[in-house]
């Protein structure tokens, strides 16, 4: 039931789901990533709030870029197949 044609899947659809994961994976990977490289003391902010505002910034790109992917995949799920045109 997961491939059939004209069955709707709705959130619960593989690709969907696959893309999901892979974006949890990024954002892991990207937190990993800002905690060990990005993450320094300057005199107008200390470690411990550079070390948030790295995750912040990290979980909030992966938000954006994957409610943006969700809903071009979720577009393409429904597509017109035979637009009408309207002649004036």
């Amino acid at each position: 039931m997961t491939g059939s044609p004209g069955v709707p899947q709705g959130f619960g659809a593989l690709g969907l789901v696959t893309g999901t994961f892979t974006f949890v994976v990024l954002g892991i990977a990207a937190t990993i990533a800002a905690l060990s490289c990005f993450v320094k003391e300057t005199p107008n902010i200390s470690k411990d709030e550079s070390r948030r505002l790295g995750v912040a910034v990290v979980w909030m790109s992966v938000f954006c870029m994957w409610i943006m992917w969700a809903c071009v995949y979720m577009h393409q799920m429904v597509p017109l197949i035979h637009p009408e045109h309207m002649e004036k």
